[in-house]
């Protein structure tokens, strides 16, 4: 049973989740934590060359999936860099319980270095220690967009887990520490879990680039492939979210694509989900991220 306190928070939702609407068919069965797209729909050609040449911060241009989507649109934006290579600007840090007796961190809170900006491999990256769940949140919510990233596995494995898990989220929304795990449920009381409701772009060894749901968000599957991970290496992914429409990729191969995302909060109507930020999740392994760069689409 979903508590008063959270009831209310719910309710408290429904102004932002109507600016999220938008006229696309509902997408299909609603995702669970174990749900997977499948197929194979070819690979994003020069992608690899993009990701680094967006690390700069000019977050110049490349050849690839994402230059050419929206190359007519007249509010495409340039590529531009979200990590800045020296601190958390444009970004927020958010840390869940660091046990099930504690109260979760919160908001920009840190105090075991969770979440910091380090030097590998000759440039700056942002390593997530993994130590206690919870995510970095970009400020900007984002639409229609063509994210790229690359991230390298540390070498750190906290409980319960004790193993190589991360994940990065976007269409994220509601409140903070909204839900826990994959899944449609909600973390009771909300607030008291790790992460936003979102969509996962799963970061785990032998299951990299499946798209899960955390929270009440239902999508219809159009292709999986299983990707290609680079052992002890930076592995590049793309992510392009377009009218409703998410394609991914891993080192240039096509992985995943999914449609139709609608929200199902519990005693909200059900809504499009057309918007939302970005999370890196922290999730009891030592990850880094570098090149972050974000191209907005029409």
């Amino acid at each position: 049973m979903i508590k008063t306190a959270t009831v209310i928070a719910l309710l408290l939702l429904a102004s932002h989740l109507v600016s999220c609407r938008g006229s696309a068919d509902p997408g299909g069965a609603a995702g669970s934590g174990d749900q997977e797209s499948a197929g194979d729909q070819g690979s994003s050609g020069d992608q690899g060359n993009a990701g680094g040449a967006a690390g700069a911060a000019d977050g110049g241009s490349e050849d690839g999936p994402g230059g050419a989507a929206g190359a007519a649109g007249a509010a495409e934006t340039e590529p531009h860099a979200l990590f800045n290579g020296v601190d958390f600007t444009n970004w927020d840090r958010y840390l869940g319980k660091p046990s099930a007796a504690e109260e979760p961190l919160g908001l920009n809170n840190d105090p075991r270095g969770v979440y910091s900006v380090v030097q590998k491999d000759g440039e700056p990256a942002l390593r997530i220690s993994g130590e206690v769940w919870g995510s970095l949140i970009s400020q900007a919510e984002l639409c229609n967009f063509d994210l790229r990233v690359e991230y390298q596995w540390g070498t750190a494995v906290w409980p319960p887990l004790s193993s190589m898990d991360s994940g990065i989220m976007f269409l994220s929304t509601g409140p903070l520490g909204a839900v826990n795990a994959g899944g449609n449920a909600l973390s009771d009381p909300i607030g008291s879990g790790a992460f936003m409701v979102s969509m996962e772009y799963q970061v785990a060894p032998g299951d990299v680039g499946s798209l899960y749901n955390l929270g009440p968000i239902g999508f219809a599957t159009a292709s999986h492939t299983p990707g290609s991970e680079l052992a002890n290496a930076w592995n590049r992914v793309e992510i392009m979210h377009q009218n409703g429409t998410a394609t991914s990729w891993l080192n240039g191969q096509q992985v995943s694509q999914v449609t139709g995302f609608q929200v199902d909060w519990p005693g909200v109507p059900e809504a499009d989900l057309r918007c939302g930020k970005l999370q890196l999740q922290s999730e009891g392994a030592e990850i880094f991220f570098r090149r972050v760069v974000i191209q907005e689409l029409p």
